[in-house]
C-alpha cells in the first residue's frame, strides 16, 4: 500500500535528519497502528520507553492478505490512535515460533501487561480468535506466529 502524502513527510523527515550515506538503500516502508487504533497509543509509549521492542503476528494473515513476511531492514511508520505518524521503528530481527511454544524472550520483547506468557497468549489469542477461520486456522496453538524485533529510529514529540 501506498504511503499517504502526510506518511511520505514523515518519512522524508526521517531521511533529512540522517547524513546522506546513512540512508538506507530502497527500503520497505509501511504504515499502520500497533494493533488496531484503540490501543495504539498505549503500544506506542512502550515502544518509545523501550519496554517494547516486538510485535507478532499469524503467517496465516499474511498469507491470506497476500502480504510479503516482514523482514530484517523493513521500516514501520507506527500511528497513533488519530491515524497520524508517530514513529519510525526498523526491523532488526525476525522469527518464528508456533503459537503454543512462543518462547519467553519473545514474550518479555513484547513488553505489555504482566511480562507473562499466559497474559501474551490471552492477548493474541483475542485479537487473532475473530479471523482464525477466514485464515484456515484450526488450531491456534499449532499456528505459526512471525515476530518483528524492533529499533526505534526516529519519533517526533
Amino acid at each position: 500500500m501506498a504511503l499517504t502524502k502526510e506518511q511520505q513527510n514523515y518519512w522524508n523527515s526521517y531521511l533529512t535528519s540522517l547524513p546522506v550515506d546513512e540512508h538506507p538503500s530502497a527500503p520497505v516502508i509501511t504504515a499502520g497502528p500497533c494493533g488496531d487504533y484503540a490501543i495504539t497509543d498505549s503500544l506506542i509509549q512502550l515502544y518509545l520507553g523501550g519496554q517494547k521492542t516486538a510485535g507478532s503476528g499469524l503467517v496465516a494473515d499474511f498469507n491470506y492478505c497476500h502480504d510479503p513476511l516482514p523482514k530484517i531492514g523493513d521500516y514501520w511508520i507506527v500511528l497513533n490512535s488519530k491515524k497520524e505518524p508517530a514513529l519510525i521503528v526498523n526491523t532488526i530481527k525476525v522469527e518464528f515460533n508456533q503459537f503454543g511454544t512462543i518462547p519467553r524472550h519473545v514474550v518479555l520483547a513484547e513488553g505489555e501487561g504482566d511480562l507473562s506468557t499466559a497474559y501474551w497468549k490471552q492477548g493474541h489469542e483475542k485479537i487473532f480468535a475473530p479471523h482464525l477461520k477466514t485464515w484456515g486456522v484450526d488450531e491456534l496453538d499449532k499456528a505459526e506466529v512471525i515476530t518483528e524485533h524492533f529499533k526505534v529510529v526516529y519519533n517526533t514529540p
